[in-house]
């Protein structure tokens, strides 16, 4: 008997033709060609900002860009993985907080400061400056 969670994802469908169980389950090497795809959407895109994680063991790249009136976050992983986030923005005294429009359990977000610095903050504090990567 199948998991209702499986049951739920082959059910719910993400560009129409696909499950997203058949999306988890595509081969690595169908993702990277359809990332690849994205690329054809990079003249589309503004973008705001590089930066890299350069704390231990992550490496991770940072992209903030606009594209049709939205604003997304887009993060490849040390490890090969892929993030991209939809954000909120908010305007603040010191820059723009940038929040997960999906939401964030633990609070975070980022600050996008003045002086153009992406910063990881939670609830209490920003605690992580990413540098700039070269453009």
């Amino acid at each position: 008997m199948e998991s209702k969670l499986r049951v739920m994802l082959d059910k719910t469908n993400v560009n129409g033709s696909q499950s997203l169980l058949q999306v988890i389950e595509m081969p690595v090497v169908e993702k990277r060609k359809r990332l690849n795809w994205q690329e054809q959407d990079m003249d589309k895109r503004e973008i705001i900002g590089n930066w890299i994680d350069e704390r231990p063991s992550l490496g991770d790249k940072i992209t903030l860009y606009r594209q049709n009136d939205k604003l997304f976050l887009e993060t490849w992983y040390n490890d090969g993985c892929h993030s991209l986030d939809e954000m909120q923005a908010t305007e603040v005294e010191n820059g723009i907080k940038l929040e997960d429009l999906g939401g964030n359990l633990f609070g975070e977000y980022f600050l996008l400061s003045t002086d153009n610095s992406l910063q990881f903050c939670n609830s209490s504090e920003c605690f992580y400056t990413a540098k700039r990567a070269a453009a």
